[in-house]
């Protein structure tokens, strides 16, 4: 695990120097305590920061193919490292144990090819100075992030926005589309960043720079191609690819330990190293005051099961106060879901025990966990109720009183009548919605943009499926994992050098995804129908008959008690610095309704928030 970055000078040929990369490197140093390598070689750069996980006394990056023809820099792991090393030893010579070793001889042999060989999570740069070309690839599903500009004739790229910004010269003009992407949704996605002349290398995708141009290309996508198997064929094929993924990604020369919350899919992993023999360390993160937000007895549940070593992370209003200003330096860009604060925080406290963490992403994507698929399909009824019928539903879903409980039938029912008037794909981003057109316009007037729907729509024409639930799918795999859940994930925990793994987004869980039939993911209104099969004799029946809480906080509380006067606070100091920026007293008003208990404004409250903060460290 580790950051990387380089520059090429395709254009000019003029020489990079070591003392071009100390800078942006130095921004990366939490992502690489253990190790520095930097190599400088004609037009091309490349440089490293190294978290030790495998091969500890070697590893060294830049590594080298025999005749140092080829030098690569990796972020992230290769799973089948050892299987893909044994292919390759009749024929090249090893001086480590490590994964990137590995890598550099394989892309000798297969050169772009080497892709389709690959299960893991990886960033990696590898520069070929016989051909003079640099290539760049990132992992299919987007765990491991890249950013790049390509700017008069020179290419930078680095594992964080950060990085890149300490490039001299740099220009931070601002993307004002990702700016409204942001405050519709309170992330933002590829290709955009905040910033306009930085942009997001979609997961997938790879960029290869040889003679005088650069060429942005996708080598692998998702695709639904389901196959003929019974429920129970399917359920056997789920554990056994889960028990192959959650060994692979076992392999590791430091302690690892799983964040343990009370959902499906981060029990299962538990279950699973239990099958295998391994009791982890868990953490779960908690809240005070957190009510119906905890998921700590429920996940202690699990923890009895399987006799874990358990430990409870409590986060509060003066954590996120402490916190927040640091996380916003390091993101470089806004991002508006402070549930990152609490995998930061459980991160931070569980760095004292564990260097490597397994987690639970991926497996709603996978295998339909959302409760917004359930609303399509009540939607798809929704829209042949008469006229009438439907603005008798909205005018009682404004009539219901507000409630900051986790999950609310208010916010749902609210939700559900706000984006069912939509096609179903833009309603079902409607119900994540933050700030709406008419919040945006009156936050930001006379600013001029495109519907922030269209970042989504973009993705559509690649489905090669006309289901529609298969279509949100595909959207959720594609937009909110990548950019929003595991592009948070991997900051925070990088933040505390620890590695973060995704064992359902191992190449052998995406592809059994891809050939599941739709009807075994959601049965009727069950979401992760299959996994619930799959995982019966693992798992407490508590845990199994659980509907679906996703990951959220007691903000809407936190915000008029303890944390009011820090998100107010927010708002002054940005105004202050940059008066032209919004109309500031939108935001006001939002606060006071919030206040007031009028509306529940938790969400643009936070989206808003992390804005101001951000605005007043870069603008």
């Amino acid at each position: 695990m580790c950051g990387i970055l380089g520059k090429i000078n395709y254009s000019s040929g003029a020489p990079v120097r070591e003392a071009e990369l100390k800078r942006p490197l130095f921004e990366m140093l939490h992502r690489g305590p253990d190790d520095e390598g930097v190599l400088a070689d004609r037009n091309c750069g490349l440089a490293m920061r190294r978290l030790k996980i495998i091969d500890l006394e070697g590893g060294h990056q830049p590594v080298f193919n025999e005749d140092r023809t080829l030098a690569l820099v990796l972020n992230g792991e290769i799973y089948n490292y050892r299987e893909l090393r044994r292919e390759l030893e009749p024929r090249h010579r090893f001086t480590t144990n490590s994964d990137t070793e590995v890598l550099v001889h394989l892309y000798e042999e297969l050169g772009e090819k080497c892709l389709e060989k690959l299960n893991g999570m990886f960033a990696f740069a590898v520069w070929d100075a016989k051909k003079q070309e640099l290539f760049i690839a990132r992992d299919r599903a987007g765990v491991k992030p890249l950013f790049y500009a390509d700017l008069g004739g020179t290419l930078y790229f680095a594992s964080e926005l950060k990085s890149l910004l300490a490039f001299n010269g740099m220009p931070r003009d601002i993307d004002s589309q990702a700016l409204v992407d942001y405050l519709s949704f309170y992330y933002i996605s590829s290709p955009r960043s905040i910033f306009k002349h930085i942009r997001r290398l979609p997961q997938g995708h790879c960029i290869k720079v040889t003679g005088k141009k650069t060429e942005v290309r996708q080598y692998w996508h998702y695709r639904f191609r389901p196959a003929k198997m019974t429920e129970d064929e399917a359920a056997e094929r789920l554990e056994a690819a889960l028990l192959s993924s959650v060994k692979r990604q076992l392999v590791s020369d430091v302690p690892l330990g799983v964040f343990l919350s009370s959902g499906l899919d981060s029990t299962a992993i538990v279950a699973m190293m239990a099958k295998l023999g391994v009791t982890p360390k868990t953490y779960t993160v908690g809240y005070e005051g957190g009510g119906t937000y905890n998921e700590l007895p429920e996940a202690r549940l699990v923890a009895q099961k399987y006799g874990t070593d358990h430990h409870d992370c409590l986060l509060g209003p003066a954590d996120i106060r402490e916190q927040l200003p640091k996380a916003v330096r390091g993101f470089a860009e806004p991002h508006g879901d402070w549930t990152y604060l609490a995998m930061g925080h459980v991160s931070a406290q569980s760095r004292r025990d564990i260097t490597v963490a397994l987690t639970g992403a991926g497996g709603d994507e996978l295998f339909a966990g959302y409760p917004t698929l359930t609303a399509a399909k009540v939607g798809r009824i929704y829209q042949y109720l008469p006229g009438p019928v439907k603005a008798a539903i909205k005018a009682a879903a404004d009539r219901l009183p507000v409630s900051t409980r986790r999950l609310s039938l208010d916010f749902k029912i609210k939700s559900f009548a706000r984006g069912a008037a939509f096609k179903p794909e833009v309603a079902h981003m409607k119900y994540k919605e933050i700030l709406t057109p008419e919040d945006i316009r009156a936050l930001l007037p006379g600013h001029k943009h495109a519907d922030p729907f269209e970042v989504f729509a973009q993705h559509l024409p690649a489905v090669a499926s006309d289901r529609l639930l298969n279509r949100l799918l595909y959207l959720d795999l594609n937009v909110f994992l990548p950019y929003c859940s595991l592009h948070s994930t991997d900051l925070v925990t990088m933040f505390n050098s620890q590695e973060a793994r995704v064992p359902f987004l191992d190449n052998e869980m995406i592809a059994l995804s891809e050939e599941m039939p739709l009807e075994l993911k959601m049965k009727g209104f069950t979401t992760k129908h299959i996994v619930r099969k799959a995982l019966r004799r693992y798992l407490p029946e508590e845990i199994l008959k659980m509907p679906k809480k996703g990951f959220n906080m007691p903000t809407a509380e936190w915000l008029k008690g303890d944390l009011k006067d820090f998100a107010l606070d927010a708002l002054h100091a940005a105004r202050k610095k940059n008066p032209d920026f919004c109309d500031y007293s939108y935001a006001e008003k939002l606060m006071k309704e919030h206040l007031e208990g009028r509306r529940d404004n938790s969400r643009k409250l936070t989206c808003l928030v992390s804005l101001f903060l951000w605005q007043a460290e870069y603008l």
